[in-house]
C-alpha cells in the first residue's frame, strides 16, 4: 500500500498531479486545496496518499495533511460512497465545512458535490456525525492540554488564535455547554473569521 509519495511534480490538472519518484510517473488524483497549494513544476512535492485497488484500477489519491486523508477515509465507510466521490466532497467543500455540515446534519450542503444528491448527503450526515465528533473530542484529548474546544478548531487546521476566539464567541453564544455541543458552533464562528 502506497500511504505517501515523495518526488518532483510534473503535472498539474484541475483536480489531478504527476509526481515523478524513483523515475516512475505516478498520476495522484487530489482535492482542490491541494492543487490551489502545489509547488512549480519541476520542483520537489510530498504527498500523503490513499491507494486504492479495486477489479478494474489501481488508484492514487493524494492529500496535503493526515487530517484530511483521515475525513476521506472516514467518507469511504459510509455505504454506497466510492473515492471519487468522496474526494469530490473534500475537494468541493474543503475540510472544515465538510465536518461542519456533517455535523450539523445540513444535507443540502453537502449536494454541493458532484454525485451526491438528496439520499446520499442523508445517509453521510447520519452515518458520520457521530463519528466526526468523537474524532474531534479524541483528537482534542490528544493535543496539548487546554481548551478542547479551542484544540479540536486547532486539529481540524485553524490557526490557534482563530480558535481562541472563535471558542470564545461560541461560549458567549452558548454559555457554558458541553464541548460536544460547544464544537458546531465554534466551527461556525470559525469560519468567518
Amino acid at each position: 500500500m502506497i500511504v505517501r509519495i515523495r518526488g518532483e511534480l510534473a503535472e498539474v490538472g484541475t483536480d489531478s498531479v504527476v509526481v515523478i519518484a524513483g523515475g516512475i510517473g505516478y498520476y495522484v488524483s487530489v482535492p482542490r486545496s491541494v492543487v490551489g497549494g502545489t509547488p512549480p513544476i519541476g520542483a520537489p512535492i510530498e504527498l500523503l496518499t490513499r491507494q486504492i485497488v479495486r477489479e478494474n484500477e489501481i488508484a492514487l489519491y493524494g492529500f496535503s495533511s493526515p487530517s484530511e486523508r483521515h475525513l476521506f477515509d472516514m467518507l469511504l465507510g459510509v455505504s454506497g460512497l466510492g473515492p471519487r466521490t468522496a474526494l469530490g466532497l473534500v475537494s468541493a467543500l474543503g475540510q472544515e465545512r465538510l465536518s461542519r455540515a456533517v455535523m450539523d446534519g445540513d444535507a443540502e450542503a453537502l449536494t454541493a458535490a458532484p454525485g451526491v444528491g438528496k439520499k446520499l448527503a442523508v445517509r453521510i450526515c447520519s452515518e458520520l456525525s457521530e463519528r466526526f465528533r468523537q474524532t474531534i473530542l479524541d483528537r482534542a484529548a490528544v493535543s496539548v492540554p487546554g481548551d478542547e474546544v479551542v484544540e479540536a478548531l486547532v486539529a481540524l487546521g485553524h490557526r490557534r488564535t482563530d480558535a481562541e476566539r472563535a471558542a470564545a464567541a461560541a461560549r458567549a453564544e452558548a454559555g457554558e455547554s458541553s464541548t460536544t455541543a460547544l464544537i458546531p458552533i465554534a466551527l461556525r464562528h470559525a469560519s468567518k473569521v
